[in-house]
């Protein structure tokens, strides 16, 4: 499992490094099954995109194009839209475990914090300090 989450941090900052507008707009896309441990889960990103829209859309297309957790793929949605502010996702890196978290903030800081946290409250009791974050991204444009 922690392979395919590093594929999908990979395409994220890639997304991140391709987007070249002059209006910072953000999206966050998240697909969760309720089975985490077993099934995984796909995240979709995207920053300093002209307009809302175009920041949503590729924050899902990146979020439906993961192979690496099909069933959570095919659930994804946006669960944040943002102007300049932070996210971060959280998660414990051994496989069949539940903790994962993420957080859209007005700081990197602050978006670090609260995606830790929220993986720890997933998290069965002897594995709430194994919540590592994986990803920090900020929509800095104007």
């Amino acid at each position: 499992m922690r392979r395919q989450f590093y594929c999908v941090a990979a395409a994220i900052l890639l997304s991140a490094a391709a987007s070249g507008a002059t209006r910072a707009e953000g999206a966050l896309a998240i697909g969760i099954t309720p089975n985490f441990a077993q099934e995984g889960f796909a995240v979709g990103g995207s920053i300093n995109y002209s307009t809302r829209a175009e920041a949503e859309r590729r924050a899902l297309d990146e979020c439906r194009g993961f192979k690496g957790a099909p069933k959570a793929s095919a659930r994804c949605e946006i669960v944040a839209t943002f102007r300049r502010e932070c996210y971060a996702i959280a998660f414990d890196p051994d496989a069949d475990t539940h903790g994962y978290g993420f957080a859209v903030s007005p700081t990197r800081q602050l978006a670090e914090d609260r995606a830790l946290a929220a993986c720890r409250m997933r998290s069965d009791e002897n594995r709430k300090n194994s919540c590592k974050l994986d990803l920090v991204r900020c929509d800095e444009r104007d």
